[in-house]
């Protein structure tokens, strides 16, 4: 009788499962970029991520950005992995020893029991986190996707579980009839011990590079599959910011503006595509089909219109500059930024649709991921509110809500939904997406300037520029427009005005510029408030992003040199 290591028998399924669930969860993840069936960790994620509290979730979007989705991506994925592991451990202890059969191929045990994992999956963990059994209720997909789809999908990956698993098994013997519950006999127990120890190895080294590639996988693939849609967000004045042309009315402005030293502002006035801050609901941006999509306009009383979207483009064109800033931005964050639009005002499209009925309170629209949002019904009627199919003069990219997304003035971006596929008007209150997580209903900006120029904690020296020192930035209090941004370099005790460029319009942010010209070295801190253009200035009150977005001054360390 050979004395075999119990703890050795359990790891020994577990890293073979483990190695077959990385094969499959990767096929998997393939199909999902291509919007061919849901990613189970990516769902299970998403599900966890509407139960956590704000006062969680907040602090790691603001510190890890868009990783935290992908952290928590590679967590879930681990998980999936481990319990392939487990899938495994039950395969060899209980379904192996009762499938002695010589009517049935060993190959096609595995893949038989492929279908447990297939079933696990598709009726106990997707329901679990709302994405209904085998995920035909997924929304990665669009209208012309067939449901069928999906569990074939997630049934062509497990059949690759079964595959791998069966050629990690092939050299054991675990269907030997007549041996039920024994994997080898007592003559070949030090040879398959030995086969297993140097399978441990190779799979510690396999396991090793799979969960590498699929951790870059995760982090880079959806990059590399935009590129030239969007990068990470860049504070208004960067250096790396990317000018989408001639700043616009330069020679109107102001002399300071002239200056070489405010050269990365002045071309950042107007955000770049690939510098648009993104923030969304989703792990991976969805993908669109524009030729199938269509948008549903519909009335209080079902009545309405559907849209392609060449018909869309058909109607009446309007383009507008409009600041976005995110309700999570920090003061001095860089969640912000500013672009032309251009697509159909929302009014005149209503008005095609059939008009809009008395009694209207709000216009909720409806995204292809799930999201949605309510935004009440006088502000979506203003002349400047549009349907934007067109950014920067180009389509509206796939990170930025391709092909449609609304662009609702002097809200945070979150009233400003993306991949718009649905538009209903309601005569009662909606709570939308983040609203039913405690966010702000109404949604308004907070009037706040920036201070980008010089970057905090740069060093300055009195010996160049004559001794000046240029401050700028930009200051944004939506669509009330900045009347007056002001400077402190003496922790608050005076202010004195900066000169003003003006606005590309009045929904847009207002650069701001102030020569300084200090009288000795030493450590500074600048402080900024802006005015609004109802007179109204900014709170130095200190608050929390949660749920009104943050107030209070923007502050930035200089230090002087002689």
């Amino acid at each position: 009788m050979v004395s075999r290591n119990r703890g050795s028998s359990i790891l020994a399924p577990l890293e073979k499962g483990a190695f077959a669930g990385i094969v499959s969860l990767g096929f998997l993840f393939v199909l999902r970029l291509g919007s061919l069936a849901p990613f189970p960790p990516e769902s299970a994620l998403e599900a966890f991520l509407k139960i956590i509290p704000e006062s969680v979730q907040e602090p790691s979007v603001q510190i890890l950005g868009d990783f935290a989705g992908q952290l928590g991506l590679i967590v879930a994925t681990l998980i999936a992995i481990i319990i392939y592991g487990v899938f495994a451990l039950i395969f060899e202890k209980y379904y192996a020893p009762r499938m002695l059969s010589r009517g049935i191929s060993r190959f096609e045990k595995f893949l038989i029991y492929s279908l447990i994992p297939w079933l696990f999956f598709g009726i106990i963990v997707l329901p679990a986190v709302g994405v209904s059994f085998f995920g035909i209720s997924s929304g990665i997909g669009n209208s012309s996707t067939a449901i069928w789809l999906f569990p074939l999908s997630l049934l062509l990956a497990n059949f690759v579980y079964g595959i791998v698993l069966s050629w990690e098994y092939s050299d054991t013997k675990i269907f030997v009839a007549g041996k039920a519950g024994s994997s080898v006999s007592t003559s070949t127990a030090p040879r398959v011990r030995e086969s297993q120890a140097v399978s441990r190895r190779s799979f510690i080294e396999k396991g090793g590079v799979a969960i590498a590639a699929l951790a870059l996988m995760v982090t880079s693939v959806d990059s590399l599959l935009t590129a030239g849609s969007t990068t990470a967000p860049q504070n208004p004045g960067s250096s790396n910011s990317t000018s989408v042309g001639t700043p616009i009315n330069l020679g109107q402005a102001p002399a300071i503006f002239d200056d070489p030293r405010l050269a990365g502002l002045v071309d950042s006035e107007v955000t770049a595509n690939d510098n648009f801050y993104r923030v969304a609901i989703d792990i991976f941006d969805p993908s669109v089909d524009a030729s199938t999509w269509t948008l549903q306009v519909a009335g209080v009383n079902g009545s309405g219109k559907t849209y392609s979207l060449a018909q869309l483009q058909a109607l009446p064109k309007t383009t507008e500059y409009n600041t976005f800033e995110c309700v999570s931005n920090l003061i001095n964050g860089n969640l912000v930024s500013n672009a032309k639009w251009g697509g159909v005002k929302i009014s005149d499209l209503l008005s095609d649709a059939g008009g809009v009925p008395q009694g209207t309170q709000n216009v909720v629209f409806y995204s292809v991921d799930g999201y949605s949002v309510a935004v009440p019904f006088a502000t979506a009627m203003h002349s400047d509110s549009i349907a934007a199919y067109e950014m920067n003069g180009v389509s509206l990219p796939q990170k930025h809500g391709y092909p449609l997304r609304a662009v609702i003035p002097g809200l945070y971006g979150m009233m400003s939904a993306k991949w718009v596929r649905k538009v209903q008007l309601v005569n009662s209150s909606y709570q939308g997406y983040w609203q039913t997580r405690g966010w702000s209903d109404v949604g308004y900006v907070q009037t706040v300037a920036f201070i980008t120029v010089p970057v905090g904690g740069a060093q300055s020296s009195l010996s160049q520029n004559k001794g000046t020192i240029l401050l700028g930035g930009v200051a944004y209090a939506g669509d009330r427009g900045i009347s007056k941004v002001e400077v402190s370099t003496d922790n608050g005790k005076s202010w004195q005005s900066a000169t003003l460029k003006q606005s590309l319009a009045s929904n847009t942010w207002t650069l701001w510029a102030y020569a300084w010209s200090p009288t000795q070295t030493g450590s500074y801190t600048i402080l900024a408030r802006a005015t609004d253009g109802t007179g109204a200035v900014q709170t130095s009150q200190n608050t929390d992003t949660f749920p009104n977005g943050a107030t209070g001054y923007a502050m930035s360390p200089v230090s002087v040199l002689s």
